[in-house]
């Protein structure tokens, strides 16, 4: 297999694999969505009775325009940074899942109305550098009188448990393609027209009665004219698979970096497959 990274931000990956079957590229693409683990809010606790502020002397209700259950769900779905170097799964901990600074991490919220409560407001309680990454996500609406007091507790899990531990987003593969042009006997300069004209993005060019291919620098855009072949039954555009070549792409939540996700992906694939290999060689 031979990897060529495309594009490449914190948060987006594009990669070529050359020499790569659709299931091989397909096993990398459902470890991306549900083996990479994260931190995620599993456990909340809400403050009952009254609330009173110490300030002005007021009671407020604790209450909010949402059950607790949907409010908590929210906060379980808030993206946390994670370094997967110190944070692992309580199973996996030395604590032995009793709770330690390596295996979770405490959040405080306390927000009184008539206000939005909003993501910036749920302060983690020690490294402030674990403060959620998307700050301006709405939580809920508080009235008057209504007050959120709750704390919160994030594990690290992955998407085979619940979907909030999910780190990939819009994983995609898709193999490449050759496109071939060349106008065949019969085909006129409208049929031509008629091809740049249905292709997606405009990906085909018809200039002083030749048609050519402006995909540019990405190869993977290729895929994308399959369905303009048929807009000329003389075949003078031909897109033809090739199934040892494959694109895949995919994004991230920022709870790690897409090179972070990838990586991690690859190795627990890996790891799998040796365990799967040992399996098979102990059969007697």
């Amino acid at each position: 297999m031979e990897l060529k990274v495309l594009h490449l931000t914190p948060r987006e990956l594009k990669v070529e694999l050359a020499g790569t079957t659709t299931p091989q590229a397909n096993a990398i693409r459902r470890a991306l969505l549900t083996d990479v683990p994260k931190l995620a809010i599993e456990d909340v606790e809400f403050h009952l009775g009254p609330i009173r502020d110490e300030t002005t002397g007021k009671d407020y209700d604790s209450s909010t325009s949402m059950f607790d259950e949907a409010v908590a769900l929210r906060l379980g779905l808030l993206p946390i940074p994670t370094d997967l170097g110190q944070f692992r799964r309580k199973s996996e901990c030395t604590c032995k899942g009793e709770g330690c600074p390596h295996c979770q991490v405490m959040y405080s919220i306390d927000k009184k109305g008539p206000c939005t409560v909003y993501a910036r407001d749920l302060t983690p309680l020690g490294d402030p550098s674990l403060a959620i990454l998307e700050p301006e996500v709405p939580i809920v609406q508080l009235g008057a009188r209504q007050a959120l007091l709750a704390y919160a507790t994030a594990v690290v899990g992955s998407a085979r448990d619940h979907s909030k531990w999910q780190v990939a987003h819009a994983v995609g593969v898709q193999p490449a393609a050759e496109v071939r042009i060349q106008k065949k006997p019969g085909c006129s300069d409208t049929c031509l027209k008629r091809l740049a004209s249905s292709a997606p993005a405009g990906l085909l060019e018809f200039s002083g009665g030749k048609l050519t291919y402006t995909g540019g620098e990405d190869p993977s855009k290729a895929v994308l004219l399959l369905g303009t072949q048929r807009y000329c039954e003389h075949g003078s555009l031909q897109v033809r698979l090739n199934e040892d070549d494959h694109f895949l792409r995919l994004e991230t939540d920022g709870s790690l970096t897409a090179r972070e996700a990838f990586r991690y992906a690859l190795k627990d694939l890996k790891g799998r497959f040796e365990e799967l290999r040992e399996a098979v060689q102990a059969i007697p």
